[in-house]
């Protein structure tokens, strides 16, 4: 006897429709009488919606995510001003990434209705039904099951057979594993004499993620500055915009993609090379503010986004890699010289900053890069460091103002062996500390 199918019923808890000249928002119970058709055949169906199964204190947007990783089938509700819903999109954008199968089904609309719907979430080369069977007269339940039932079974089959193959893709594509580095900030530390001052010039190694009391984390953005979504969590993007989010009041914010899109509001995208965003790292809620103690995340534009190859190119060159660094020091000057206060007005980030300019403590004085390039760019270490380090004295040599502030410089190491040709070339330069 096969498993029952894992259905993750996809919906919008409140759907607005015109009625008699006016717009009418009313509560979603047709999910529930989904779920509760789907329960009926215990053996058969496995379904889950989030308003019935989770329990207070559980994470709400970790558990959908979770729910929705081991699932057989996505089944999208569709009714009045569903693609609305920013939740919907998100779990339809999962599904799509984890080769999950979707089974559209449309209620309380006509054809043109349901197409419309459809096409706003960009699920319409999916063929989808329209029921009349959500609802709970007697056997309206055994027809919806009769309606759907196939389409439940024939999706299950063709999840497994989409997980099987990429599977297959990545075991074939997968190159021999390099030992990450140890999680340590300071695995090498050394002194920079610049403008007549020391500064600290540290190497931290292991995952940025682990790095604590640094002022300002860089991030290497694409040109259009539109941040990693929070479940491809082996991207630096990623980890900051998710550890950078809040939920509050019940409800899950953006903050940084969000300050990120407010900063950007009078600039044209996509971006010149190497141009510099300063946001917020979340405000005083988010994980990036409280466990990591950063207080800001500079974007800067290291990788072109070519969207008729549906591809991204990391800037490699020398001179482009002396940019990007150039750039956030420069920027790390502009909001010394507004003490520190930056993000949008009427914000908790923004409250924050007000208060420490308040107390003397706006300033920036730390900051730490990525090997800008090194990754999908695919340069070497060695390479990369020197434009980074032409960089630093290059803007520092020439701004004393920065010297006095700027004490500490980072330089994130993510592999063992980055962390070795890093640290083997800086102490052929400088003294260690």
């Amino acid at each position: 006897m096969s498993e029952p199918i894992r259905v993750f019923i996809c919906y919008k808890k409140l759907l607005s429709k015109k009625q008699d000249g006016t717009t009418v928002v009313q509560k979603n119970v047709e999910a529930s009488i989904l779920r509760s058709i789907l329960s009926k055949k215990a053996a058969t169906y496995e379904p889950w919606i989030d308003d019935n199964e989770l329990p207070a204190g559980v994470a709400w947007e970790t558990e959908i995510y979770r729910r929705i990783l081991v699932t057989d089938v996505l089944l999208v509700l569709i009714g009045p001003g569903t693609s609305e819903s920013q939740w919907v999109q998100r779990e339809i954008a999962l599904a799509n990434a984890l080769g999950i199968s979707i089974v559209p089904l449309a209620f309380d609309l006509n054809d043109d209705g349901m197409t419309d719907e459809m096409k706003a979430l960009d699920i319409h080369h999916l063929q989808g039904k329209i029921t009349r069977n959500l609802t709970l007269k007697e056997g309206a339940g055994d027809a919806l099951l009769i309606e759907i039932g196939g389409d439940l079974e024939k999706a299950r089959q063709r999840t497994k057979e989409q997980q099987e193959q990429t599977l297959r893709d990545l075991l074939s594509r997968r190159n021999p594993a390099t030992p990450i580095a140890a999680n340590n900030q300071k695995a090498a530390s050394f002194k920079l004499e610049i403008a007549g001052r020391t500064l600290k010039l540290h190497v931290a190694s292991g995952d940025l993620a682990h790095v604590k009391g640094i002022d300002v984390l860089v991030n290497s953005e694409n040109d259009y500055m539109q941040m990693a979504r929070v479940f491809e969590s082996r991207t630096v993007s990623s980890m900051l915009r998710s550890r950078g989010a809040r939920i509050r009041n019940g409800r899950y914010e953006d903050a940084i993609q969000y300050e990120l899109d407010w900063q950007l509001r009078e600039w044209a995208r996509p971006l010149q090379p190497g141009e510099v965003c300063a946001t917020s790292a979340g405000g005083p809620l988010s994980e990036l503010a409280t466990n990591n103690r950063a207080r800001y995340i500079f974007h800067v534009a290291s990788v072109q986004a070519v969207a008729a190859e549906n591809t991204v190119i990391p800037f490699k060159q020398p001179n482009q890699i002396e940019r990007c660094v150039r750039n956030c020091l420069v920027k790390l000057a502009e909001v010394n010289r507004m003490n520190g206060i930056i993000s949008p007005p009427d914000t908790e980030q923004r409250k924050e900053q007000e208060q420490l300019a308040a107390e003397g403590r706006g300033l920036v004085k730390s900051i730490i890069f990525p090997l800008f390039g090194t990754g999908q760019g695919g340069r070497p270490p060695a390479e990369v460091l020197e434009p980074m380090l032409s960089g630093i004295f290059g803007y520092i040599g020439d701004n004393e103002a920065l010297a006095d502030v700027l004490t500490d410089i980072y330089i994130s190491a993510f592999k063992q062996q980055d962390l070795d040709v890093v640290v083997k070339n800086l102490c052929d330069k400088y003294e260690k500390c």
